[in-house]
């Protein structure tokens, strides 16, 4: 019988493997242009989704492949109730600041700041996951792996001892999770919590009537490079020209602020030292001091340091529990 966590570990990995490293902005594009395309983005999606689950065919037979079919299938269908949700909370609040006629700040959330797409991000993930470990309850967690996929194992093994392959397997894959996480997932988060497509459109909100079609919407995240986060928008100066200086820009170094202060959280959680996460959020904090007066700023920075302390936190502490059951 398979170990339970190591294969429920296994399905976390491919399910932020699927969304996180092989969705490209193309079908992040696709997906949220609607019609044809966008179930065009959402199939190409769900392929890369099943691709990473292939392996359960291997490990446990028909059993397997019956997983791969109702997490692919739901993973298709719970993404696209996602973006239609999402930008329907999108062209509301868009809507209402254009009925208000108010201009979008640069280091505010702005007029049409919405706390929906954030909250759809979470509940979209937790579906994804909790659709998974439905799945492994129900086909496969009373099911042996097949004989063949034993045999190989064996054969791979060799004088290998099993107890430590299987502690170092576990170690690995939760460790590549967090990473991935806290890279990308995490930056992914608070990017849609603090600035909603929408919202950051690039465009000041018009003064004309609320009947007037809305601007063009606009796609500004990438799955590689985060170009929108609670640090790098606020640090971004409101009217300097694009790509003027020859020097990294502000958006590029507060990703990786933001990407350097989870993983050290993430580290301090696995052993043990969550009083240093304090010294994390305070050299932070006291970089950002005297723009603390600005109220705007400073809810905008609040918001954005809370959702990515959040996400360290709880994955940290997930991790921590998933590398529990080996001791």
């Amino acid at each position: 019988m398979a170990d339970s966590t190591l294969v429920l570990a296994w399905l976390v990995l491919a399910h932020l493997t699927a969304d996180y490293l092989l969705q490209t902005e193309t079908m992040v594009a696709d997906k949220f242009t609607g019609g044809r395309r966008g179930w065009r983005g959402l199939s190409a999606h769900g392929a890369a989704v099943g691709a990473c689950l292939l392996p359960f065919v291997s490990a446990f037979g028909l059993p397997g492949l019956a997983l791969v079919v109702v997490v692919t299938a739901s993973h298709v269908l719970i993404d696209r109730w996602k973006v239609r949700a999402t930008r329907r909370a999108e062209g509301r609040a868009l809507a209402a600041a254009h009925r208000r006629h108010e201009a979008a700040t640069a280091t505010g959330l702005g007029p049409a700041w919405t706390p929906i797409p954030g909250a759809l991000f979470i509940v979209d993930q937790l579906l994804h996951l909790g659709v998974s470990a439905v799945a492994w309850l129900v086909l496969i967690a009373a099911t042996p792996v097949t004989t063949a996929f034993a045999g190989y194992v064996n054969a791979l093994l060799g004088n290998v001892d099993p107890a430590s392959l299987h502690r170092a397997v576990l170690v690995g894959v939760v460790l590549v999770s967090l990473a991935i996480a806290n890279v990308r997932a995490g930056a992914l988060f608070v990017a849609t919590l603090v600035r909603p497509r929408e919202a950051v459109s690039g465009q000041r909100i018009p003064e004309e009537p609320a009947t007037q079609p809305a601007p063009p919407r606009s796609w500004r995240f990438r799955l590689g490079t985060v170009v929108a986060t609670a640090e790098s928008v606020a640090a971004a100066p409101a009217t300097a020209p694009a790509a003027q200086s020859p020097s990294a820009s502000p958006a590029q170094i507060g990703a990786t602020i933001g990407i350097l202060e989870r993983l050290l959280i993430v580290t301090f959680v696995l052993t043990g030292s969550s009083a240093a996460i304090g010294f994390v959020v305070a050299a932070k904090t006291l970089a950002r001091f005297k723009q603390l007066d600005d109220r705007d700023f400073a809810e905008y920075y609040l918001l954005g340091t809370l959702a990515s302390v959040a996400v360290a936190v709880g994955s940290g502490l997930l991790g921590l529990a998933a590398l529990g059951t080996l001791s």
